[in-house]
């Protein structure tokens, strides 16, 4: 019932704040989201179906729209009226789905209402700044007590509330001579990204499962990130960081040329496809939650199923064709310092689908969908360096046959070679560091392991104690006789010493189980080992040549 408090101090807020400021829009904004407010309440009171939900969030999206509080498009009335319907019950929905850990909810609308607070003020609309900097404060006193450990919750009568209130006071602030599509589009888009980025997470992987999108589950990115190894405070925290850097760039719109900011928005999209590709590998089961966060949404997860995401070599040519795009239009901009004309703009357009084909045909015969960016290694980076050099290669010579280089200019060139190996490599860079990072944070309570040998074999090894939590082993460190390793670390673990310093090491680290990582180790010199092991009552085993 936390969400009655909320909707009490927002409307509180509202009538001591905003009677000076009253206009026509504000009446269908306070109607339509006592409406959400109500239906929500009566599902936390007695669980309405998803279709009756919906329908409340249509009608209140109709009486926002009849009083003149719609996407300005320069004129495509039928068009705004439906996408504003669509966007504000969409988004709506996302808020609800993200209320699944505590403090999540209220801390992202606190972060997304301060963006356009600020946006707001910049712009000088009172409006807009007065009902954000309300809903602000009734989160920040509502987040006081729903931050991990919760005490209170918002219910759906909150969350439904705020994602109503945000969509509509998105469209507000950016319904000010903006007729752009992609300018309309991108603020909101942004300062709300993180619900837009959970709710399509969630969406795609259901519908690949065959499952239905209104059921519960514990399939969101927060559950995603738990189950990597992050604690519910960090996953929290880490959301709270995504959602700020996301709507900085937002704000960022009335400072910065409109070009930079598309670049911008542009390479955040493009790296949120890729972590939402990383969390769609996470495989969400019940058990590996908290309990409390387990049984919070229901019992029945939707699990997605590796062989949709192992064979995603069209979302990986997409991220590609973004690449290419993005990169012979940053080059452009960066060539003539952000002034493009008509004339430059027309060009890009121009060349765009011819350069576009030449290059994804190059990148598809080296063979760049059929790699596994988790496994990517500095072969591969070689291997996409010259991908991308020989398609740049046969763009420039694909552009001279057609229009005999006249009127283009040869640095644009060189510079979208350079963007777009940053872009395609830094795409796949990202999925492996992801991969290291996150998995690397997964918590393993087996036994405590030592391993002898900090070489390729020990390598090997602790890798896959790491990413493994079912074996069952929690690597401590290295010893090993180089000098030169001693005190150095390897995926986060130190070499503390030499073989003289194993039964020192033992003992003080309360080690379980000692690992000779040494293929070629000598048969005489494995007694080094053993010998203090056995004394100890610790187990001690080597691996082979072939591990």
């Amino acid at each position: 019932m936390g969400g009655i408090s909320i909707f009490a101090g927002i409307a509180l807020g509202l009538v001591f704040f905003l009677y000076d400021f009253w206009e026509p829009r504000l009446l269908g904004f306070v109607l339509g989201g006592f409406i959400v407010f109500v239906v929500g309440l009566w599902d936390d009171v007695s669980s309405l179906r998803p279709v009756t939900k919906l329908l409340g969030q249509i009608i209140a999206a109709c009486i926002v729209v009849s009083t003149g509080t719609l996407f300005n498009f320069g004129g495509h009335e039928l068009f705004a009226v439906l996408l504003t319907i669509f966007w504000i019950a969409s988004v709506t929905n996302a808020f609800n789905l993200i209320d699944n850990m505590d403090g999540l909810c209220a801390g992202t609308a606190c972060i997304s209402g301060l963006v356009l607070v600020a946006y707001a003020f910049v712009n000088g609309d009172p409006v807009v700044g007065m009902i954000s900097a309300a809903f602000v404060g009734a989160c920040l006193g509502f987040l006081w007590y729903n931050f991990s450990p919760a005490s209170i919750f918002m219910g759906d009568s909150g969350s439904m509330m705020i994602g109503y209130a945000f969509a509509v006071v998105s469209i507000m602030a950016t319904g000010k001579g903006v007729g752009d599509f992609v300018a309309t589009l991108a603020i909101p888009v942004l300062v709300l990204g993180v619900p837009i980025f959970d709710t399509a997470l969630v969406s795609f992987s259901r519908i690949f499962m065959g499952k239905r999108i209104s059921q519960g589950g514990t399939d969101h990115t927060s559950h995603r990130l738990v189950i990597l190894g992050l604690s519910e405070r960090q996953t929290v925290l880490l959301i709270y960081a995504f959602s700020l850097i996301l709507g900085t760039t937002a704000f960022l719109y009335a400072y910065l040329n409109f070009s930079i900011v598309i670049v911008l928005s542009v390479i955040l999209i493009s790296c949120a496809v890729v972590f939402g590709l990383f969390l769609g590998e996470v495989k969400v089961e019940p058990v590996e939650l908290p309990s409390a966060l387990s049984e919070r949404k229901g019992s029945h997860p939707a699990v997605l199923g590796t062989n949709v995401f192992h064979k995603r070599a069209f979302v990986e040519m997409l991220l590609d064709l973004v690449a290419i795009c993005l990169a012979f239009y940053t080059a452009t901009l960066l060539r003539y310092e952000a002034e493009l004309t008509p004339t430059r703009i027309t060009r890009i357009w121009v060349s765009l689908p011819v350069i576009i084909p030449v290059k994804l045909i190059v990148l598809y015969a080296f063979g760049l969908y059929r790699s596994m960016w988790r496994y990517l290694g500095f072969a591969d980076l070689i291997h996409i360096f010259r991908a991308v050099t020989t398609s740049s290669v046969l763009s420039v010579v694909a552009v001279l046959m057609v229009w005999n280089f006249e009127g283009y200019s040869r640095t644009v060139f060189v510079i979208d070679w350079m963007i777009m190996l940053m872009l395609v490599s830094g795409l796949r860079l990202l999925f492996r560091g992801l991969r290291d990072t996150l998995s690397g944070t997964q918590k393993n309570t087996g036994k405590r392991v030592l391993i002898i040998g900090a070489g390729d074999a020990g390598e090997m090894l602790v890798r896959e104690m790491q990413n493994n939590s079912r074996l069952g082993y929690l690597p401590i460190g290295f010893i090993d006789d180089n000098l030169g390793k001693i005190g150095r670390r390897m995926f986060g673990l130190e070499v503390m010493g030499s073989r003289s310093d194993l039964r020192r090491i033992i003992v003080e680290e309360q080690v379980e189980e000692v690992i000779v990582a040494i293929p070629s180790v000598l048969e005489e010199d494995l007694a080094d080992f053993f010998y203090p092991c056995t004394e100890l009552g610790i187990p001690c085993r080597r691996t082979h040549s072939l591990i």
